[in-house]
């Protein structure tokens, strides 16, 4: 027999990844079943199995790989050079998360909040999940020193209070759009746009001194 290639082996798993992820968005954590996994593949019993042994586990292995795959996404944003200021890093971030959650067969977004739901009553789950959103919240500190000492933030900012502002930002974002679905990365960038150049204006004016005129002495 021919070797299948690794290509091929990994495009199948995707392919029944997909369909829990379906199921999921479909009918919630408790709904999904190895049954509608399979059927929504449209694979044969044997070969879905071949791929995830449980819904649990198939479960685990969606979220896992969206996370891996989203945070490859984001990456390049957040390690430029230069690395532009925060209102467009954020803005090509929103745009990117927004992007890469849209399909065709079923939200991203709201599979996603399925996720948070199963990684609370789940131990190793949560660790994984946690794992990957430390990770990028390191990622945004590195982001937010660069931006202080770029002078796109005051200097006494805490690059980890400004990282865990913009997590909670994105995530958010994700909540609001896969609960309500009625706002979008635009609108998203625009108001945090907004919102950094009203905080900016916020900073104390450089004081002056008013010149001495020509000629007159110190008293």
């Amino acid at each position: 027999m021919p070797r299948v290639s690794d290509a091929y082996l990994a495009a199948r798993r995707e392919q029944v990844l997909d369909a829990v992820r379906i199921c999921v968005d479909r009918s919630g954590l408790q709904g999904a079943t190895m049954e509608g996994i399979i059927q929504a593949s449209g694979m044969s019993t044997g070969t879905v199995y071949k791929y995830i042994r449980s819904k649990d586990e198939g479960i685990e292995a969606a979220m896992g790989t969206t996370l891996d795959g989203l945070t490859l996404a984001l990456l390049p944003h957040l390690t430029a050079e230069p690395l532009p200021p925060p209102p467009v890093v954020m803005d090509q971030l929103m745009t990117t998360l927004e992007e890469f959650t849209r399909r065709e067969d079923y939200s991203l977004l709201r599979v996603a909040m399925h996720g948070w739901s199963a990684a609370l009553s789940n131990p190793d789950l949560l660790d994984k999940t946690a794992g990957t959103y430390r990770a990028f919240r390191d990622l945004l500190q590195g982001a937010a020193t660069t931006w202080r000492t770029d002078g796109h933030l005051p200097e006494d900012a805490d690059p980890a209070d400004v990282a865990a502002s913009l997590l909670a930002l994105m995530m958010g974002f994700a909540a609001q759009q896969g609960m309500l679905g009625d706002t979008g990365a635009a609108a998203q960038a625009r108001g945090f746009a907004a919102l950094f150049g009203a905080g900016r204006s916020q900073e104390p004016a450089p004081k002056r001194t008013t010149p001495r005129p020509r000629g007159a002495r110190k008293r």
